[in-house]
């Protein structure tokens, strides 16, 4: 038993077989392009690397097969388009499905009953004719193309005279497009379709060609969604896929996961771990992917937490003109008259904010009472002068809502202490401009929250 069953190599190569096609925005894509295949049409897919170009494209080859000839080209590492066109060429599939053709033409081309009688065998008597019978069969048998350019053009001219073909075209940089727009106007007639790296794409200079390829573009760079990698680590992680989910979303939402790649990486990786830990059994396999996403110590990961919010709050400094934030806790009394520690606290031109850091590990707010006296505090003393509290900030992953706190999972939680502070500053930044915190004096409507 195994978490995620990845595949060892999670780029999709020309030689994968059997090929995964998971989320709607894949299974759409994959439908546009052959829907653009079987009218004969050019179209590019694009996308940064590991965004799974190749695999719509393998998957295309293989639904393909029932009705035409795809011809596969990857081009990465390759300079020359021709070259790699004819190691993809399989010329004895060639000649033995002409031979067959011109079984029904055996005494056209002299093979008589005397001929076969004294052991004369037909492939050997067509053999000999090359040369001397010119149509597409006796061509295609023969297989005299020159292996250039200008032969690849005449044999792809003649395979479509018996079957229908196309050319499916990997890893394309902007130095093989020229070659493949001559290809393109060469009055072939047959669907081409592209994988193209992004950056590539972005440095096709030539308009004419950049038209060409913008007319039936597949874009990967703004069309996976959450939905799409939602089914992709359900495919591969079955029953455990909604465990792993808020994780891979956390990261994918970060950029840390920049690619689906990338992120079927690290559910194999994930998967190697939990198997080392907990071998065959399914439930260890659980526990473990629930502790590795839970609080290990929470009196630990708060104190590394306010660390983390000063800093954030330091980076936001300038854009919401903070011009203190104190070094460590700050003693501060409640309306009610109860004395509690904030362990945030900055100053700002207009007045004082103050805040606590409470990391739960049941979903339930630590220290209620505590956080109640704060959200009850109207002036801080520092340095001898007395200052108005404008308003206040709970930090904390436990099931609660108000103005006041800023809530994230403890996935995020984990993330920011393990020192991702720009997941923290969006946080703050997004709750400090959502209840206008900064400049307005909301200690009243505050206090009445908990």
């Amino acid at each position: 038993m195994t978490l995620c069953k990845i595949p060892k190599v999670t780029v999709t190569t020309w030689s994968v077989k059997n090929v995964v096609l998971a989320g709607p925005t894949y299974r759409k894509y994959y439908e546009r392009g052959l829907s653009l295949m079987k009218e004969g049409q050019v179209a590019s897919i694009v996308g940064q690397p590991g965004m799974g170009k190749t695999t719509i494209l393998k998957k295309l080859e293989e639904s393909s097969k029932e009705w035409m000839k795809p011809i596969f080209l990857d081009m990465a590492n390759k300079d020359d388009l021709s070259s790699e066109f004819w190691t993809k060429i399989n010329e004895t599939e060639i000649r033995k499905d002409s031979l067959i053709r011109l079984e029904g033409r055996k005494k056209e081309l002299g093979y008589t009953f005397w001929r076969k009688l004294f052991g004369v065998k037909f492939w050997d008597h067509v053999e000999r004719m090359c040369g001397k019978v010119d149509d597409v069969d006796m061509r295609l048998f023969c297989m005299q193309y020159p292996k250039n350019y200008d032969g690849m053009i005449s044999l792809i001219k003649d395979l479509k005279e018996i079957n229908k073909v196309g050319l499916l075209i990997d890893e394309v940089r902007e130095t093989h497009l020229p070659v493949i727009h001559r290809v393109i106007n060469a009055g072939l007639g047959v669907p081409v379709i592209m994988a193209i790296p992004t950056d590539s794409f972005s440095r096709i200079s030539d308009l004419a060609l950049r038209r060409r390829i913008e007319e039936s573009r597949i874009s990967l760079d703004d069309g996976v969604t959450e939905e799409d990698v939602k089914e992709i680590v359900e495919t591969y992680c079955g029953e455990l896929g909604d465990l792993l989910l808020p994780m891979i979303n956390l990261l994918w939402k970060g950029k840390e996961l920049p690619s689906i790649s990338s992120i079927l990486q690290f559910l194999r990786s994930e998967s190697e771990k939990a198997e080392r830990e907990c071998g065959e059994s399914i439930e260890c396999m659980k526990n473990y992917v629930e502790k590795s996403m839970a609080l290990k110590n929470p009196e630990e990961e708060t104190r590394e937490m306010e660390k983390r919010v000063r800093e954030a709050l330091s980076l936001l400094s300038q854009e919401f003109s903070i011009k203190y934030i104190h070094p460590r806790g700050k003693r501060v009394v409640g309306s009610n008259g109860k004395s509690v520690l904030a362990s945030l606290f900055f100053l700002t031109d207009d007045g004082a904010y103050i805040g606590t850091v409470k990391l739960s590990k049941d979903g339930e707010l630590p220290d209620k009472a505590d956080v109640e006296s704060i959200l009850t505090v109207n002036t801080v003393e520092h340095d001898k002068k007395d200052y108005k509290v404008l308003g206040k900030l709970v930090i904390t992953n436990a099931n609660v809502n108000g103005t006041n706190f800023v809530t994230m999972s403890t996935i995020e939680v984990l993330r920011i202490v393990d020192g991702d502070v720009d997941i923290l500053a969006e946080k703050l930044k997004e709750r400090l401009r959502e209840s206008n915190l900064i400049g307005k004096t909301s200690a009243n409507e505050a206090s009445n929250e908990t």
